[in-house]
């Protein structure tokens, strides 16, 4: 029989099934944030009837793969035998056939559109968007900013014709989303991310009669993280006689600096443990007192959620994307606000400034209100129930075309024409910028993408390149094209003059913090006008 509505007794229409959600993690399941946000939410998502779906590349070399379980009805399509992504310059041909074959299982088994999440490289949108050219039909865009970086920013706003609604994982990164394309901001929305949160957490025992115990959870990492500022944190309290033991969970490019820190360190006051699984990791917050933070940039912190629903209390550094909507000083938590080119000596007797106020106004206290934030702001269930709205709402949106006369990539083999790192006149202004530094001795800060596009640039560059410099660790001591990577505080010791910022994307966040050549005494000097963070 065909059902009828009783007040016209004409048929009634069948219920859409939920649409489906396909999420994209370009660095596969190596752990992170980012990667735990989208394992649980397809988790919760696919335990209420809806299906998902992970796209997974290759782990990051080097890191250790998150070992959460899937729910049984996630599709999990891992590629194997393809290159990085992002090393591929803008190759898109050994992905796509992997993402049009999931698009097109999850359209045809709800014959309704599949809204992809492309996540943290320009060219996992590209490959969004080169869906979008054939197969427009079945494929909706959500693009999510996870981070208040201005390469997200660039990237969402390079593929805006394609992307049906923006995300921002906090109410400041929503608003930054917003300003960057303003004729999209009806399309903006903040969903914060979710975490479990345990319907009771046992008391932690007086700290009258033992050391207070700190953790760190995340990538062992200096350039964004500055971890090694956490270790003189302790020493720094140490020296204030303040009982503690700090814990360091996780892996990464400063691993190696790390463990001979703590090897330098009084024997049990500073360990690092190897990253661990999720469940282990929230069993170690319940044994903590404090979770503490020296990032110098972040979204809205996984790692801060999942400590602050396990009642660890969370002293972190000030960040405009996220803190202040998970911490209110003096409240559940206190935050450290220092100048973006602060050393880590001084950020390291402002974190111990912290923890020594969180101290003073009674843990447990903030540890019942880091709780009760947890779970009235910040709950999977709530979080997976805002996400499925969306998701049914994208799915109900018109298709939307890449630009037929626009490249898809975002990266390029070759600068002359720009990429996503690159704008069409990169190359100009870079050769502009070497021949007024003719015969003077520079320096190069960046060996990322924009460097690496413009190459033939700077192999013919009248001013005389001495060495290259970079933030990240995991690239000093190294080499590019025979040249020297060197930190910027060596900068000077390569007999360098002037100093060229090579970054289009980042260009904002590497002046903040020129005043490591200032102090040498180098010039700095930049390509280009300040880019959206």
């Amino acid at each position: 029989m065909v059902a009828t509505n009783p007040r016209t007794s004409a048929p009634s229409a069948k219920p859409l099934a939920p649409a489906a959600i396909a999420i994209a993690l370009p660095r596969g399941f190596t752990t992170s944030g980012v990667t735990t946000w989208a394992l649980r939410l397809v988790n919760t998502l696919a335990a209420h009837g809806r299906p998902a779906a992970l796209i997974a590349h290759p782990e990051t070399s080097g890191h250790a793969r998150l070992t959460l379980p899937i729910h049984p009805r996630v599709l999990v399509r891992e590629l194997r035998n393809v290159p990085d992504l992002d090393a591929a310059s803008g190759d898109l041909s050994p992905f796509l056939p992997h993402y049009r074959d999931v698009i097109r299982e999850l359209s045809i088994e709800t014959s309704r559109p599949v809204v992809l999440s492309p996540n943290l490289l320009g060219d996992c949108y590209a490959l969004a968007a080169a869906l979008c050219c054939a197969d427009a039909d079945r494929v909706r865009v959500v693009g999510y900013k996870h981070l208040l970086n201005p390469y997200d920013t660039r990237v969402l706003a390079a593929y805006e014709p394609i992307i049906a609604r923006f995300v921002g994982v906090s109410d400041h990164i929503a608003g930054v989303l917003r300003g960057a394309v303003p004729h999209r901001a009806a399309d903006a929305r903040s969903i914060p991310y979710g975490v479990e949160v345990p319907a009771s957490i046992g008391p932690r025992p007086p700290l009258a009669a033992r050391p207070v115990t700190l953790i760190y959870h995340g990538r062992i990492e200096q350039n964004v993280k500055r971890i090694m500022a956490l270790a003189e944190m302790s020493d720094e309290l140490a020296r204030r006689g303040v009982s503690h033991r700090l814990t360091l969970v996780g892996d990464g490019p400063s691993t190696r600096e790390v463990d001979a820190r703590v090897a330098r360190t009084e024997p049990g006051r500073i360990r690092r443990l190897e990253a661990i699984a999720p469940d282990g990791v929230l069993r170690l917050l319940e044994e903590h007192d404090m979770t503490v933070l020296a990032s110098r940039a972040e979204g809205l912190s996984v790692a801060i959620l999942e400590a602050m629903s396990r009642g660890c209390v969370p002293v972190i550094t000030r960040t405009e994307s996220g803190a202040t909507q998970l911490v209110s000083p003096g409240e559940n938590g206190e935050l450290v606000d220092l100048a973006p080119d602060a050393d880590d000596a001084t950020l390291a007797r402002l974190m111990a400034d912290g923890v020594q106020r969180a101290l003073s106004r009674g843990l447990e206290q903030l540890s019942r209100a880091c709780v009760r934030r947890a779970r009235e702001r910040f709950g999977l269930d709530a979080h997976a129930r805002q996400t499925a709205l969306l998701i049914d709402e994208i799915a109900e949106s018109p298709a939307r075309y890449w630009p037929a006369s626009r490249p898809v990539a975002f990266t390029a083999g070759a600068a002359t024409s720009g990429s996503g790192a690159v704008p069409p006149d990169g190359a100009a202004r870079l050769r502009e910028t070497l021949h007024r530094l003719a015969g003077r001795a520079i320096v190069v800060h960046g060996t990322g993408r924009h460097t690496i596009e413009l190459a033939g640039v700077l192999a013919d560059s009248p001013a005389r390149l001495v060495a290259f410099t970079d933030d990240d660790p995991a690239r000093q001591g190294r080499s590019l094209w025979n040249w020297p990577i060197v930190a910027p505080a060596d900068a000077s010791r390569t007999g360098a003059t002037d100093v060229v910022i090579s970054s289009w994307i980042n260009q904002s966040a590497i002046v903040e913090r020129a005043g490591v050549y200032q102090r040498q005494g180098l010039r700095v000097h930049t390509l280009y006008d300040a880019p959206a963070r």
